[in-house]
């Protein structure tokens, strides 16, 4: 994993007055017990080393410390701590580790210290993208330039995104932009709406089955992640995934790896995820609907779509492209019954007819259909 992927998870943009759009996850380890109690050290780099050398990111003073005693890489947007055949080990939560993947509120006791591993959301407003569109995206507010401008850097690492925002703004289009402008483009984009699948099919269709692993399984199937392999998969309403799942694709994100129902072979995947909610899924932990460690893995960058009640400047534009595009707007010889030239300022109060301040995107794309 390159250097420029992890630097805009960390790097502070320049900020814009306004209501946030956009959250990245940062990371910390902060000495919660021993000598150095209160000393802290921002996980921002692709590799970290604790120890009594002074020569480590995060000196301990500690004596039974090793000198070089962990090592904390950052790779497939988790963090992978290494014992370094410490004298006294390494312990998470009371077990000792060689090897293990961090979670929020991991305590890491280190010979007679005690570290803990912070997750946090950090709210950041950035400077707006100089276009207005993106993909299939259109937009002239601040808000959405905004989310343009973090798009524009995002799209091209292999960083997880969660998209939250009411039904209809436009998640799964903001999920395929990304797709369209990323290494992977020209690979499957594979969507998954986790709402739509009955509970006691979802572990299939996400990961696949063997011949006879459940009634009616009469040949072997690859699930959505194998179906993507190379490419992108969008797991739509997120919020509405099972407890009883949600540790197996925390799995399938931490090892790079799936089980398909009734197989106990393990098949590599190479799979970018872009997740999409219309819930607040810090809410949905709170009160025990959602892992936190899960949500930690999804939100390595997380952007908020704004509904278009919010910026009613973008309807003209909307409906232009509204315009040129759909296919109720064609006559039978393939030219366009309403061009740009009409005035499109009129048609646009006409066919929203006042519902931009309550509406959506999927809302007003019906408008012009009608009018």
């Amino acid at each position: 994993m390159g250097e420029k992927e992890l630097e805009f998870k960390t790097e502070l943009l320049k900020l814009e007055e306004g209501p946030s759009v956009v959250s990245l996850r940062k990371c910390q380890l902060v000495v919660v017990d021993g000598p150095n109690r209160g000393k802290k050290v921002a996980l921002n780099r692709n590799q970290l080393t604790v120890g009594k050398r002074e020569d480590n990111d995060l000196v301990l003073t500690d004596t039974t410390v090793s000198r070089n005693h962990i090592e904390i890489k950052y790779q497939q947007d988790a963090f992978e701590l290494r014992d370094l055949d410490s004298t006294n080990g390494t312990f998470i939560n009371g077990t000792r580790v060689k090897e293990a993947y961090l979670a929020p509120g991991d305590r890491i006791k280190v010979g007679n210290t005690t570290l803990e591993f912070v997750a946090f959301d950090e709210k950041i407003s950035i400077e707006p993208s100089a276009r207005d569109s993106f993909g299939t995206l259109v937009g002239r507010s601040t808000k959405m330039r905004q989310i343009f401008s973090i798009l524009e850097k995002i799209s091209p690492t292999h960083a997880t995104v969660i998209i939250e925002g009411e039904t209809g703004t436009g998640k799964e289009l903001v999920a395929r932009a990304i797709h369209e402008n990323s290494q992977r483009k020209g690979k499957p984009f594979i969507v998954f709406d986790c709402s739509s699948v009955a509970p006691n099919l979802i572990e299939s269709e996400l990961f696949g089955h063997e011949r006879g692993s459940f009634t009616g399984a009469v040949k072997s199937r690859r699930g959505a992640f194998e179906e993507a392999t190379g490419g992108t998969i969008f797991l739509d309403e997120i919020g509405e995934l099972t407890l009883d799942l949600q540790p197996k694709l925390l799995r399938a994100l931490e090892q790079r790896e799936i089980k398909r129902v009734g197989s106990n072979v393990p098949v590599k995947i190479d799979v970018r995820v872009v997740c999409a909610t219309n819930r607040n899924l810090r809410k949905e932990i709170e009160e025990g609907r959602f892992r936190e460690d899960l949500y930690y893995r999804l939100s390595v960058v997380k952007i908020s779509l704004p509904s278009l009640r919010e910026r009613v400047e973008d309807v003209p534009p909307l409906v232009e492209r509204f315009l040129q595009s759909g296919k109720f707007n064609l006559q039978p010889d393939g030219k366009l019954k309403v061009t740009k030239s009409t005035t499109t300022r009129s048609r646009c109060s006409h066919a929203t007819n006042g519902r931009a301040t309550s509406g959506n995107f999927r809302t007003s794309s019906n408008g012009p259909a009608r009018s």
